[in-house]
């Protein structure tokens, strides 16, 4: 028995490129019959509904509203939900998936929005969170910077987004680059900002998840699966289930 979890999800009351609450997300993947999922809303520094002009303290009690109304409907209905975010550096270019850190994480260090990607991350795992470079070779027309991926800041690599045959995400790319880093934590997330293609990526366990800390455990393990186009892959993309 497999437990299936979303990794890169977003919502509508905080990324402004989403469409779907996190109460309709949650029930979401429920239907689909996930155990969990990670809210990754983007970060106040990248593409945000969070108005910057008001206090650091509001802007993160607003910045957790998608993930407080996912976990509020998954405590109802039966789904586990915990708390991430995708922080931006260059904006919009290359983006980067935190784990196992919380509001009070932020709440504590105002100006982490501006950090250079080398300080947050030695700030991010120095504290216990685990980051996951995040789409490493997509291309699309709103991104301002080419890809450059950054295998020694990060714990893993995103190296499937979405389909497995996305063009503008270039998986194989980031597939190679795993490759080239034996080491680094490998993950499989949908992305998702809408109630479409719920389900077909993610990472599975042969155990249920009980708290973000027990996630990256389980990670840093490599008792991680991926889930890839629906299928669950051991972490060579090999088909599993």
């Amino acid at each position: 028995m497999f437990y299936k979890y979303e990794t890169h999800l977003h919502t509508s009351e905080v990324s402004k490129c989403a469409c779907s609450t996190g109460a309709e997300m949650a029930r979401a993947y429920k239907e689909a019959g996930f155990t969990g999922i990670f809210v990754t809303d983007h970060f106040v520094n990248g593409n945000c509904s969070v108005p910057r002009h008001v206090s650091w303290d509001l802007q993160m009690e607003m910045f957790v509203q998608g993930y407080e109304n996912a976990r509020r409907e998954g405590e109802k209905i039966g789904l586990d939900v915990f708390f991430g975010w995708e922080f931006t550096h260059n904006p919009y270019g290359h983006d980067y998936l935190t784990y196992n850190l919380d509001k009070e994480f932020l709440l504590a260090h105002p100006g982490i929005d501006v950090m250079p990607i080398e300080k947050y991350s030695r700030l991010v795992r120095e504290s216990g969170g685990l980051i996951i470079q995040a789409h490493p070779y997509r291309r699309a027309f709103y991104l301002l910077y080419e890809p450059d991926p950054k295998p020694d800041l990060v714990d893993g690599i995103e190296v499937n987004n979405s389909e497995s045959s996305s063009p503008h995400n270039n998986n194989h790319l980031a597939w190679e680059l795993a490759r080239a880093h034996p080491n680094l934590i490998r993950t499989s997330g949908c992305d998702i900002h809408g109630l479409y293609n719920v389900g077909i990526c993610g990472v599975a366990f042969r155990h249920r998840i009980e708290n973000s800390q027990h996630f990256v455990e389980s990670l840093k393990a490599g008792e991680g699966y991926l889930i890839i186009d629906g299928r669950i892959t051991d972490r060579e993309g090999n088909i599993i289930e």
